[in-house]
């Protein structure tokens, strides 16, 4: 039997396409380890920034190194915007946004060459499979493509423009994969722009609850001027609904956020964040930024700072700003030294990390809800619906929901006690 190896990078919208290719690929071929020698090799690529450029050379290289016979394919983001140039010319089989329906068939064939099409007109792919092997949790991709068009930002390049699932079709798979995994986690490129005619994001998230065999469902990032009050009141009054909002901030100065082209300024983002907090007292609010923008002085970071201080995230993903060709950013004047935007990055991880440890001490002496996601001889550990790992005491069973009081926090731990019925 044929043996294939993948590699998966960038977001949850990759990792939804990568499982889909996956299972159809276990119904013919062996999968084995990346590291080992395999006669196909896939690489989920990503663009969003230089590392995970450079991540997805390096796994191309890779593959080509573990067996220099072997059939290459490369999927995604990178491969839409790069497919064309001298790093893949060694590739077998190129794949951007589209079409992930038709690389197992062509793998299959043997058929070499490109599968990069014009995005201008694409339509949303519905990806039917059943169940992510050995994980409590299902990933479900709702959208697809941007429209926003920030300055820095290539997706709008790479996945074109916006796309969304039929409801119904949605529905029906989410029902099959909490067959198999009892939290479900929405995800696209710009989820809270979902809609299928006058059917919103509020629609599909109640008639989502209303699955028996769900526990949890959780919303991956989404824009604050997205979250209707609708949304916020469901979240309010359904258990099954997760307190956790992932809201991209990117930065805290209304200087840099108006060359980024973002829509929103702080005072808007800090009013509407206090009356999700007024609502949902318990609930986790994390962020994406940017730290190093063009322009971005001591000054405006240090505001950029205070204002997350203000905000007081439950946790904060930082990037480097990394230039791209293609969008308006790159062609800015006052770009920054890449030294002086690792310091930014440092300082904003040494905020994030009291931030966090701030609001995790909050749940001590407190019950929570929590899915089991692996264990081990001596403990089980899973997320809260808040969006926090915890770490349980006992082996209990992968994919359970456990009640458990957080006894303390211990360095980047948060234990907590299973509390019987």
């Amino acid at each position: 039997m044929k043996t294939f190896a993948m590699c998966i990078l960038g977001c949850k919208v990759n990792d939804f396409e990568a499982t889909y290719v996956r299972n159809e690929l276990s119904k013919e071929f062996k999968e084995v380890s990346f590291k080992d020698k395999a006669d196909i090799y896939l690489i989920f690529t990503c663009c969003v920034t230089n590392t995970a450029e450079a991540k997805t050379r390096k796994f191309l290289h890779q593959a080509r190194r573990n067996n220099p016979d072997s059939f290459i394919c490369a999927i995604g983001c990178l491969a839409q915007v790069r497919g064309n140039e001298e790093e893949f010319k060694d590739i077998d089989l190129i794949v951007g946004s589209t079409n992930k329906d038709e690389i197992v068939n062509r793998i299959k064939e043997g058929y070499r060459g490109s599968l990069v099409r014009d995005l201008n007109n694409a339509g949303f792919e519905h990806l039917f499979f059943k169940k992510y092997p050995n994980k409590s949790r299902s990933f479900l991709k709702i959208q697809d493509g941007c429209n926003q068009f920030c300055s820095y930002c290539i997706i709008p390049y790479s996945r074109g423009r916006e796309r969304c699932g039929q409801h119904e079709l949605l529905i029906k798979q989410a029902k099959e994969l909490c067959e198999y995994n009892r939290e479900l986690v929405l995800t696209g490129i710009h989820t809270g722009r979902y809609h299928d005619g006058s059917y919103n994001l509020y629609n599909l998230l109640s008639d989502l609850l209303k699955i028996d065999k769900l526990s949890t469902l959780r919303l991956s990032s989404i824009e604050l001027n997205e979250i209707s009050d609708d949304i916020i009141d469901l979240m309010a009054n359904n258990e099954k609904l997760a307190h956790h909002l992932h809201i991209p901030l990117q930065a805290g100065s209304d200087e840099i956020l108006k060359l980024m082209n973002r829509p929103y300024d702080t005072a808007y983002f800090l009013n509407r964040i206090n009356y999700i907090r007024q609502r949902i007292p318990d609930i986790s609010i994390s962020t994406d930024l940017i730290a190093g923008f063009p322009n971005e002085s001591d000054e405006l970071f240090q505001n950029t700072l205070d204002f997350l201080k203000e905000v007081n995230f439950s946790f904060i993903h930082v990037f480097p700003y990394a230039r791209k060709k293609g969008t308006v950013a790159d062609k800015m004047n006052g770009h920054l030294d890449e030294h002086l935007k690792k310091e930014r990055v440092k300082k904003v991880l040494e905020l994030s990390n009291d931030l966090s440890k701030k609001y995790y001490s909050s749940f001590i002496g407190k019950n929570v809800e929590v899915l089991i996601e692996k264990n081990d001889d001596k403990y089980s550990y899973g997320y809260a619906r808040q969006y926090f790992y915890v770490q349980i005491p006992g082996k209990f069973e992968i994919g359970s929901l456990l009640t458990s009081f957080i006894e303390k926090v211990e360095d980047d731990r948060i234990i907590g006690q299973y509390v019987t019925e």
